[in-house]
């Protein structure tokens, strides 16, 4: 019986999350009611009381369970090796594939950017804060072989993870327009895109061109 209701309650709030995630990333944090994610989860509005506290807690707990995906999967496909130039190449293109697989991820965080507030409580914020921690320390390792110029590592961050979330949440755009209206206009693979991204990032902040 007892685990009957842990797994019950695991399901409830995995549904919640779910719901909290799909609703978030399409309206914003301020356009979502407890209504709509008790419709979208199947359970009642209670319930998200009962487990997160109020609307924030869920937000909080949605953007948890997103940085937590999103950082494994970088690290599940990210191949390191001696080299800290190859290893930050290799990170911006693991980093790119990790935002495609979860591109309410990247809308949830543009909607708050442009929008919403919710980035300045520090629960999200510090979760959020991890993605800056990681290209911090890639850059560490440049830096400590004498390999990388000295650059503030914000606006470097800023300058890699500003246009794979742009490349990610325009995806669907320039499938339906380029074909309409731009024929010559090439759509590059996300393969294609971060390659090049990550030629243009390094030879500014390697000591020596890279190839």
């Amino acid at each position: 019986m007892a685990t009957t209701r842990r797994r019950d309650r695991a399901a409830t709030q995995k549904a919640l999350v779910q719901a909290g995630e799909e609703l978030f990333a399409q309206y914003g944090f301020n356009g979502v009611t407890l209504d709509m994610v008790a419709t979208a989860s199947g359970a009642n509005k209670a319930m998200v009381s009962y487990y997160f506290g109020s609307k924030e807690g869920l937000y909080d707990a949605v953007i948890e369970a997103l940085v937590s995906d999103v950082l494994a999967h970088v690290k599940s496909i990210l191949r390191t090796s001696n080299d800290p130039v190859k290893n930050f190449r290799r990170y911006i293109a693991a980093l790119g594939y990790a935002f495609a697989e979860r591109q309410s991820f990247c809308a949830i965080l543009m909607r708050e950017y442009i929008e919403g507030s919710m980035q300045e409580r520090e629960i999200p914020f510090r979760q959020v804060l991890q993605f800056y921690q990681m290209t911090e320390s890639f850059y560490a390792a440049g830096r400590k072989a004498r390999l990388f110029r000295n650059f503030d590592v914000h606006q470097l961050h800023l300058s890699i993870v500003g246009p794979l979330v742009h490349f990610v949440l325009t995806q669907r755009l320039r499938d339906r327009a380029l074909s309409k209206h731009a024929r010559g206009l090439s759509d590059p693979s996300m393969d294609v895109f971060t390659k090049q991204l990550a030629r243009m990032i390094l030879d500014g902040v390697c000591v020596k061109a890279t190839r």
